[in-house]
């Protein structure tokens, strides 16, 4: 699998966050809780997609969002966050739901060094599209890394 290397317009997301460790199990634990509120959320630009949104903190935290892309201005429910994603180039893979976890060590232990991209900073998403089906382990997700060029002696 190579990467499909796409240009993103900034956007927001509106959502529920999380301070965790990568790959912890309260990770799938928050979209149930992000789900049973979804519907206090105004103004959805993609209104059948949503989105986990990434950061690493360090030491070795991850931030996360399960939200969904909204309007810049619109209005955020009580409890909530909004984050601010900037423009830039991603690079686009596909896995499925079961192999989530499995996916992101296969981007960057191994597809992502040899692409010809290097992770850029921002925030790595997650995008569950029109056609996901969380009951379906098969289904794909998408997972977008922000990445530049890799140019040798560029840090």
């Amino acid at each position: 699998m190579t990467p499909e290397i796409i240009e993103r317009p900034a956007f927001s997301v509106t959502g529920i966050t999380i301070l965790t460790k990568p790959l912890s199990p309260e990770i799938p634990a928050l979209w149930p809780k992000f789900v049973a509120r979804e519907s206090e959320i105004q103004e959805k630009t993609e209104p059948s997609a949503t989105y986990g949104v990434m950061r690493h903190e360090p030491p070795d935290s991850l931030l996360y969002m399960a939200g969904v892309a909204v309007s810049p201005d619109s209005r955020r429910p009580s409890g909530m966050v909004t984050c601010d994603v900037p423009a830039g180039s991603y690079a686009r893979f596909r896995y499925p739901l079961s192999r989530l976890g499995q996916g992101f060590w296969e981007i960057f232990d191994r597809l992502l060094p040899s692409s010809g991209y290097v992770q850029s900073p921002g925030f790595m998403l997650e995008r569950y599209g029109e056609t996901f089906d969380p009951q379906d382990p098969e289904s794909l997700v998408e997972i977008l890394i922000p990445v530049r060029r890799n140019v040798p002696g560029l840090a």
